[in-house]
């Protein structure tokens, strides 16, 4: 979506708003100093990181940290990076966010994202993660790839699809959330995870057809 697009979709009454938020474009060299200034900080606390980002540019971002790979916190800072970095573009009116992790070591910690009850905010990622998806609310979160660690865990009104196998906890604590998966394997290990008594329901995609899955 270009800027052009964006500003189409918004009354008169909205541009102020709009015109308030700063992109960086393709240069995220400040953006990158940051990053790697946190990457050796113990702390998960982000209050500096400004920047809006378009949801292409947050993806081409994440592109560009595969230089730190080799990093010992990688994996777990570089998705709190992210969290911080998706909540801002969605508080600034962007949405549907895609991230490509095929070839990044498996990004965990991308959670606490909060939506709203009338506009969901939607993440799909393509490729494998580690633990993601914990303690967001009102949020649509797509895995097309494994889940190698827990995935919604203590998760509100939010629904969880994904299309990989899993090899970790889904869902430990969720309330009032959907899970859906066109895989066996990921239904059983649900069932005897999630709560029944906490709003929660189990969709099984056969074949294209949803089939909502008796947790008693």
């Amino acid at each position: 979506m270009n800027f052009d697009d964006f500003i189409s979709g918004y009354k008169l009454t909205q541009l102020d708003e709009v015109r308030r938020v700063q992109t960086v474009g393709t240069d995220f060299s400040e953006l990158l100093r940051k990053y790697e200034e946190k990457l050796n900080d113990p702390s998960l606390h982000h209050e500096d990181l400004t920047e809006v980002l378009t949801p292409s540019e947050i993806n081409s971002f994440l592109q560009t940290t595969q230089q730190f790979g080799d990093h010992k916190y990688y994996f777990w800072k570089t998705g709190k990076i992210l969290s911080t970095l998706l909540q801002s573009s969605y508080n600034q009116g962007y949405n549907h966010f895609n991230l490509e992790t095929n070839n990044l070591s498996k990004i965990s910690g991308i959670g606490h994202l909060i939506g709203k009850e009338e506009n969901h905010l939607v993440l799909s990622v393509q490729g494998d993660v580690g633990n993601v998806g914990r303690r967001i609310q009102y949020s649509i979160f797509t895995i097309n790839g494994v889940v190698e660690g827990g995935f919604g865990a203590h998760a509100l009104n939010s629904t969880f699809i994904f299309n990989g196998p899993n090899r970790g906890d889904l869902g430990f604590g969720a309330e009032d959330c959907t899970f859906k998966t066109p895989i066996w394997d990921n239904i059983q290990k649900m069932k005897e995870i999630i709560q029944i008594n906490r709003g929660n329901t189990l969709i099984y995609i056969d074949n294209g057809k949803e089939v909502k899955i008796d947790l008693g």
